[in-house]
């Protein structure tokens, strides 16, 4: 009975992927995978990867800093928010 059900549920699924819709500098994508990095982001928001920043658009006061390689789950409700923004360098 649990294998009918599961084999019900796949079929449903099957032959039809899922994208995910996020917003990069406020305008959507659809992005085929249930995550997203930071450096594809960029590439996405079409920005110098070595001088731009990405940023996870969350609620609260701060946002979060996406690296090139960090991982944002675009699994959960609603279309998720991204930013690109000059890096501000500190350094002389």
């Amino acid at each position: 009975m649990q294998h009918e059900h599961e084999h019900c549920h796949n079929s449903g699924d099957h032959g039809k992927p899922e994208t995910y819709h996020i917003l990069v500098d406020h305008k959507p994508h659809d992005w085929p995978k249930p995550v997203i990095t930071g450096a594809e982001i960029k590439q996405l928001a079409g920005v110098d990867q070595q001088t731009f920043e990405a940023w996870h658009d969350v609620p609260g006061p701060e946002d979060d800093l996406v690296g090139d390689t960090d991982n944002v789950d675009l699994t959960g409700k609603g279309t998720e928010k991204f930013f690109t923004i000059k890096k501000t360098t500190t350094e002389g």
